[in-house]
């Protein structure tokens, strides 16, 4: 067995047997009640202690019920987050992507998305950025009262220490344009500054791209179409979104109004706060 991984189970008092997290995974693992990482470089090491310490800190601050816990040998670092009962905005979504949504799908997705945006509210009404929103990072609660982000490897409080290297955005199609132009204009050691405009959009997008199943800011992904510079080019711009409405699986006015608002090109347009209360009221 890793060591890494032999150390943090018995720091955990964990027994059973862990699983490989995915056939994709070499360094993570999953038990019952535990995901446990593992890192040899140092990078990588201060990555998954920087996750665990945000973890840790949200928790202290009554924004997330999730455990964490980390620690290190000679072998490298490892770091333990508690699994939260849910399921990913994306995968709760696929009944819309599949055309096979129950009739009270679109109330439901309503009510989820005002959820997403009070937690996201609540988050930087603390202090927090979470860097990184996306469909596979907002995690659905089982009575579907509660939506938590997840994944904080790229978290920013000012009572965290600096992330370990620079911040660079999050995946790319949910970027929003201004932290798009940076990275176009920037060079890969420059930090860039999360806000929480910043982050409105992301969650707008990621609603988008669950909602949808297609890219929310441009109609091409990097790769032989397409190099990551021209795709920044088109989420910075607008130039190749495609209208929401041509894309959607239904008409939602208020969702849609929402989605919108949250992405618009303008930082100062993001205004969602009246359509989240409208979305929660609905």
């Amino acid at each position: 067995m890793d060591p890494l991984l032999a150390t943090a189970l018995t720091a955990l008092n964990v027994t059973e047997a862990p699983q490989l997290l995915s056939p994709h995974h070499t360094n993570a693992w999953r038990t019952t009640d535990w995901k446990i990482k593992t890192a040899a470089q140092p990078a990588a090491a201060a990555s998954l202690v920087h996750e665990a310490r945000a973890v840790a800190l949200l928790r202290e601050e009554g924004l997330t019920t999730m455990a964490s816990a980390h620690g290190e040998n000679d072998a490298g670092t490892w770091a333990a987050f508690g699994w939260l009962p849910g399921t990913t905005l994306w995968q709760w979504c696929r009944a819309a992507r599949d055309n096979a949504a129950t009739q009270d799908f679109a109330e439901r997705l309503r009510a989820i998305t005002s959820a997403a945006y009070t937690t996201l509210e609540s988050r930087h009404a603390a202090g927090w950025r979470h860097g990184d929103i996306h469909p596979d990072n907002l995690l659905i609660s089982p009575d579907e009262s509660r939506v938590d982000l997840i994944d904080h490897d790229l978290a920013h409080h000012p009572r965290l220490s600096p992330l370990p290297g620079p911040y660079r955005g999050g995946g790319d199609q949910a970027t929003a344009p201004e932290i798009a132009h940076r990275l176009l204009d920037t060079p890969a050691d420059v930090d860039l500054e999360v806000t929480e405009a910043a982050e409105i959009y992301s969650l707008g997008a990621a609603i988008r791209w669950a909602w949808t199943g297609t890219t929310p800011a441009t109609d091409r992904v990097a790769g032989p179409d397409a190099t990551p510079g021209e795709v920044l080019e088109d989420i910075a711009t607008g130039r190749r979104r495609v209208p929401l409405a041509d894309v959607r699986p239904w008409a939602d006015p208020e969702l849609e109004v929402f989605i919108d608002t949250a992405m618009a090109l303008d930082p100062a347009e993001r205004t969602t706060s009246a359509h989240g209360d409208a979305l929660s009221r609905r």
